[in-house]
């Protein structure tokens, strides 16, 4: 069962931002609030953010009502019990107004730079698909070593890692061509992708059209 609750009527946005969550009532705030700062720098279209909740059992459900009262463009949704994050995604899918929805795949932060670079992609409206899909990388050694050299302190303030952590990805795709999209007999659709860039799924036939016409 899929619980809904900030989702009264309202007009159609340009973009939506499917968020799927677990559990997190520590770091869902910071999580919205970092989405909702970045669209302020990457786009002037008006936008929404979906919260998925996939059936926490901490108050992740009470906080996400708190965030709603204090920022109406973000929306709720909540399974009953734990479903995965694909099917969070999916449930964000169905309920987004956006006429491009960006969807994160895990239950993590989501990148901005991987949405800034689907971002550019939309412009291209031949392009109705797209994944990017990113890491966050070690500090570089040398990078640490020309700090040190340089006698700053610099190399304390930042987080030193010595792991690589796990890829993070965001889907795009555009409303308009979502049927043709769906795999056979509703199955759900997903796009695959690889580490460090993005692979463009499809292209409008207006594309395929205009390149074999050029060959003529």
């Amino acid at each position: 069962m899929v619980a809904d609750s900030g989702f009264s009527v309202m007009s159609p946005t340009k973009l939506s931002i499917v968020l799927p969550v677990r559990d997190r009532q520590h770091e869902v705030v910071e999580r919205v609030e970092h989405v909702l700062e970045g669209l302020v720098d990457l786009t002037d279209e008006v936008a929404e953010i979906i919260v998925v909740d996939d059936g926490s059992r901490d108050e992740t459900q009470d906080i996400l009502q708190e965030l709603h009262a204090k920022y109406p463009q973000v929306r709720i949704a909540r399974h009953d019990r734990p479903r995965g994050m694909e099917a969070a995604g999916q449930t964000g899918l169905e309920r987004a107004t956006g006429e491009l929805v960006f969807i994160q795949e895990s239950d993590a932060e989501m990148r901005m730079d991987d949405l800034r670079r689907l971002l550019v992609m939309s412009e291209d409206e031949s392009v109705v698909a797209a994944r990017a899909e990113s890491r966050q990388e070690p500090l570089a050694p040398p990078l640490l070593r020309r700090l040190r050299q340089w006698g700053t302190d610099k190399h304390t303030t930042v987080e030193i890692r010595t792991d690589v952590s796990a890829p993070c990805s965001v889907q795009m795709i555009r409303r308009p061509h979502l049927q043709r999209l769906s795999a056979p007999k509703g199955k759900r659709y997903w796009l695959e992708g690889q580490t460090d860039r993005i692979k463009k799924v499809e292209r409008a036939k207006v594309g395929v059209r205009l390149r074999n016409e050029a060959k003529r």
